[in-house]
């Protein structure tokens, strides 16, 4: 490899580096507002009383998963539990698969402008409410709250994606979808 190869490719790891700390502010800075494509994750959990987990969005007063974007060059699984844990102070050991959300519907407008269209792999685990204890998070919610079946809130007050994994979990159907 020429000497000019070994730079660039060096160049570029280094790049990918910076970017890996900051990977959609690098994004952004370059592109705006534009549209982009992201990979996201939530989990849905479920207590001891068959309850779940959400937790009302600061920004836009919405009820989700804990969930958010996966980081360049992260395992899915791994990010999904590490957002969890950032988002509620839960640290999760084990998660199962429940669907893969993408197109149009998983299209976010985010109150900055900034659009972004995510395919969205969610998880559902267990956990025993007694053993754990839910934290303020990183800011990103005003409220994390474990709700019974019959106390969500409206389908019309949940962000995008975040209703339909709880009425298909609590429906029985716990076979992988994707769509």
């Amino acid at each position: 490899m020429t000497p000019v190869g070994v730079f660039m490719r060096l160049y570029t790891l280094l790049r990918l580096v910076s970017m890996k700390k900051n990977y959609i502010s690098t994004l952004r800075e370059k592109i705006g507002h534009e549209p982009i494509m992201s990979a996201g994750c939530g989990v849905l959990m479920i207590n001891e009383k068959d309850e779940v987990l959400l937790e009302k969005r600061s920004d836009n007063g919405l009820f989700c998963l804990p969930g958010g974007a996966i980081e360049l060059g992260e395992n899915i699984e791994d990010g999904a539990k590490r957002e969890v844990f950032e988002e509620t102070g839960i640290k999760l050991d084990k998660i199962h698969l429940l669907a893969v959300y993408s197109g149009e519907k998983q299209k976010l407008i985010y109150p900055n402008g900034d659009v972004v269209y995510y395919i969205d792999f969610i998880y559902y685990a267990h956990v025993n409410s007694k053993d754990i204890s839910i934290g303020k998070g990183d800011g990103e919610s005003s409220e994390i709250a474990f709700y019974p079946k019959g106390k969500i809130p409206a389908k019309s007050s949940f962000l995008r994606g975040s209703y339909e994994p709880i009425k298909k979990y609590w429906s029985g159907d716990l076979e992988i979808k994707v769509d």
